[in-house]
């Protein structure tokens, strides 16, 4: 039972939810990639795909350790410091992977298309920031 329960818990961290990825491939038709841009971007992403894969599960298994001493009474605040801190870590490198990806896409595009492509990366973040915001602490299922 507990191995089908990591597995949930990591294809829900490794799939993008299906309403984004049929939200980005929408977009990305709306574009109007040529052939040879659409080559690019997607080598692009191929070449991004399985560092993100890795960061977002290192950073599952984290947050399971450290929901685990959480809940422990004799856990070692230290180690608590230490898996934030390493969970924090692995957030800037997301970030700092995904700024990088986008600034190479940035460069394949026209500049209508890359002006699209910015506000729509920038919108998806807003959204993503606010479910973010709506589901940590404090939240209360409104």
């Amino acid at each position: 039972m507990t191995f089908v329960a990591v597995l949930v818990l990591l294809l829900l961290f490794i799939m993008p939810p299906a309403r984004a990825q049929n939200s980005y491939s929408e977009f990305e038709r709306g574009l109007g990639l040529s052939d040879p841009q659409r080559a690019q971007v997607e080598d692009i992403r191929n070449r991004y795909q399985n560092e993100w894969q890795v960061l977002r599960q290192e950073s599952a298994r984290k947050r399971m350790e450290l929901r685990d001493l959480s809940r422990d009474p004799n856990a070692n605040a230290g180690r608590i410091n230490r898996i934030q801190s390493e969970l924090q870590e692995l957030d800037t490198a997301r970030h700092n992977s995904y700024q990088q990806y986008r600034s190479e896409v940035s460069r394949t595009l026209n500049e209508r298309q890359r002006h699209q492509y910015n506000t729509f990366c920038d919108q998806e973040r807003r959204k993503r920031m606010m479910r973010e915001r709506g589901s940590g602490p404090g939240w209360h299922g409104r």
